[in-house]
């Protein structure tokens, strides 16, 4: 089941929030689904849908936000070639060389090609002119007027990361002595080669609890092994990819559920961006000059330029 944001004022005036995570999204602040997403899970023979709250797709103008003719002009291909860039070489983006030593002889080159490849197309964005249009100008508005419009429209304050990533989930398809592969989500033998990111919340790595995330990829769908995995609730360990089309952005709660981005064994690359919101009713400041995540820093404001 899919459900989209896009309500009137009126609505989203009266939009009553609460989440379905262990640990709330938020301090006072929170999600509320009427007709929340969900999976199945067969229990006792009998087939039970599990409510994933902290779920909700929303949408923007891929006219007014251009976002993958950007990405393609800094790599230089077209919008269409973006989930097949897997089929270009490493040395069209870097010089970089990379040592890779698990795995036998085959899979060790097929990892450092991937690796490299991942590696180059990375450094390739962050050196483009496009980066700074996509933070400068795309970001914000995205943030104020998708992200705040549809779920903060009461907010005095979009607390946003400044500067996210660009992830590049390269595909990998399967060799035929490969058939052994462990596919599982998570992966049972922990951080597997090809592994985008590992299972882990983003709480791991200290970030606020306020903080909301949005997955928004810009290649033409994400399914499957090439999206982002996630449980439905913290600790519930029902995992299941990210299904969207570009032009859409998936709203979710990574700070306590749990996520990864297994091997990419399907024919498509992913690239999306993947940012964080805090509303400005949950923001605390941290003391000065201390910790990572300061706004001013890694956080900016999105209606500052308003207020002004």
């Amino acid at each position: 089941m899919r459900v989209h944001g896009g309500a009137s004022g009126g609505q989203l005036t009266s939009l009553v929030l609460a989440l379905s995570c262990a640990q709330p999204l938020c301090a006072s602040f929170s999600l509320g689904l009427e007709t929340p997403l969900s999976t199945r899970q067969i229990i006792g023979g009998q087939e039970l849908k599990l409510a994933r709250n902290h779920e909700r797709i929303l949408t923007f103008d891929t006219k007014e936000f251009p976002l993958s003719e950007l990405v393609a002009d800094a790599l230089k291909c077209k919008p269409d070639e973006l989930d097949q860039l897997h089929t270009r070489e490493p040395e069209e983006f870097t010089t970089e060389r990379c040592k890779i030593r698990s795995g036998n002889a085959n899979t060790r080159a097929s990892l450092r090609r991937i690796e490299l490849l991942r590696r180059g197309l990375t450094g390739a964005w962050k050196r483009s002119l496009q980066k700074r249009t996509w933070e400068n100008e795309y970001l914000p508005r995205i943030v104020r007027d998708v992200v705040g419009r549809e779920v903060m429209p009461e907010q005095e304050r979009l607390i946003y990361q400044r500067s996210p990533m660009l992830r590049f989930h390269v595909a990998w398809p399967l060799a035929e002595d490969e058939a052994a592969y462990d596919c599982g989500v998570p992966p049972t033998g922990g951080r597997n080669p090809g592994t985008l990111a590992g299972l882990h919340t983003d709480a791991d790595y200290g970030h606020p609890s306020g903080e909301v995330n949005f997955f928004l990829p810009v290649n033409p769908d994400t399914f499957g092994t090439n999206s982002l995995y996630v449980e439905g609730d913290a600790m519930r360990g029902d995992f299941e990819p990210f299904e969207l089309k570009y032009g859409e952005i998936m709203l979710w709660n990574g700070n306590s559920c749990r996520h990864c981005s297994p091997r990419n064994i399907s024919s498509r690359t992913r690239i999306s961006f993947d940012f964080r919101v805090m509303p400005g009713s949950d923001w605390v400041d941290p003391p000065k000059k201390k910790g990572y995540f300061q706004l001013g820093g890694y956080y900016a404001d999105a209606l500052e330029e308003r207020r002004k």
